[in-house]
C-alpha cells in the first residue's frame, strides 16, 4: 500500500458509495482492486464471501486470486472471483424456473455453436448469405453480426425493423432523389446500392431468427445468451436482485 501513488491509494481507501477506476493496461488495475478488497475487509465487518469481483477471462480470475492470497493468506479462497458468464450461469442455473425453462438450458461453446450455424447454412436457402461453391463463405461475418445484434440487445424483429426504417428514411430523403435526366424524379443509383445491401442485410434476420428457435427447441444457450439472461433476469425478478443484494455486499468489477 506505501508503494501506491496518490490515486491508486484513493481507489484502495474508497469502500464506500460507487467508484470508477479508469485506467490503461499495465497501471496495477489487478494489484489495487486485490487491495482494495483486502482494506474492505479490514475495515468493515464485512465476510470475505460477502465480496464478487467479476472479470472478463479465466487469467483473470487466477491473477486476482494469486494477488489476493498473497495480501489477505487463506480468507482469499472465501472471496467470490469469477468470470462474468461463470457467474451468468450460476445464476441461470440457480433460476432457469423464473427465466421460463422446463429444465436447466445447456451452455454450448463456440465450436458447438458454428456447428448449428454451419447447420443452419448447410439446410436452408440462402440467396445473400451463401454461394454455392461454399456454403460457409460468409460464416464468420454472419455470426459475428449475430452476436453484436445480441449484445446490443435487439431481437430479429427489432433488427428488421431498423431495416426498413433505414430503407424508408433513404427512400424519403430529397437529396437522394435525381434531378436531370432520364432518370429525374427516380432514385440515384448510389442510393439504390444502399437499399440493396440493406435487402441483402434482410437475410441475416431469416438466420438470426432460425438460429434462436434452433436453440431455443434444443434448450441451449451460447456465450451471448448467458449473459442477456442474467441481464433479464435481474429485470423481471425482485427475487433474484434482493438475493443478490443481501449475498453480496460488495461488487467489484475488473472490465
Amino acid at each position: 500500500y506505501k508503494r501506491l501513488n496518490k490515486a491508486q491509494k484513493e481507489v484502495v481507501e474508497a469502500i464506500e458509495g460507487p467508484v470508477m477506476v479508469i485506467a490503461g493496461p499495465g497501471t496495477g488495475k489487478t494489484q489495487i482492486l486485490a487491495l482494495r478488497i483486502a482494506n474492505i475487509l479490514q475495515k468493515t465487518d464485512t465476510q470475505a464471501d460477502g465480496i464478487l469481483c467479476l472479470t472478463f477471462t479465466n487469467s483473470g480470475v487466477h491473477a486476482m486470486r494469486d494477488r489476493l492470497r498473497k495480501y489477505i493468506g487463506g480468507a482469499s479462497s472465501r472471496v467470490n472471483i469469477s468470470t462474468f458468464h461463470s457467474f451468468a450461469t450460476e445464476l441461470i442455473d440457480e433460476y432457469y424456473e423464473t427465466l421460463d425453462y422446463i429444465e436447466k438450458p445447456k451452455l454450448i461453446d463456440d465450436l458447438q455453436s458454428v456447428a448449428l450455424c454451419d447447420a443452419i447454412l448447410s439446410e436452408n436457402h440462402f440467396e445473400h448469405l451463401t454461394s454455392r461453391s461454399n456454403k460457409s463463405q460468409y460464416f464468420r461475418d454472419i455470426k459475428n453480426l449475430v452476436s453484436l445484434l445480441k449484445r446490443e440487445r435487439l431481437s430479429p424483429e427489432d433488427f428488421s425493423a431498423e431495416i426498413q426504417k433505414e430503407i424508408s428514411d433513404i427512400r424519403k430523403d430529397e437529396g437522394n432523389i435525381s434531378t436531370r435526366g432520364d432518370s429525374k424524379g427516380k432514385l440515384k443509383q448510389e442510393a439504390l446500392k444502399r437499399i440493396e445491401g440493406l435487402e441483402r442485410t434482410e437475410e441475416v434476420v431469416k438466420f438470426y431468427s432460425m438460429y434462436e428457435l434452433l436453440k431455443k427447441a434444443k434448450n441451449l444457450l451460447d456465450f451471448d445468451d448467458v449473459l442477456e439472461e442474467m441481464v433479464r433476469l435481474v429485470s423481471i425478478s425482485d427475487d433474484a436482485r434482493d438475493d443478490i443484494r443481501e449475498k453480496y455486499l460488495y461488487v467489484l468489477v475488473d472490465e
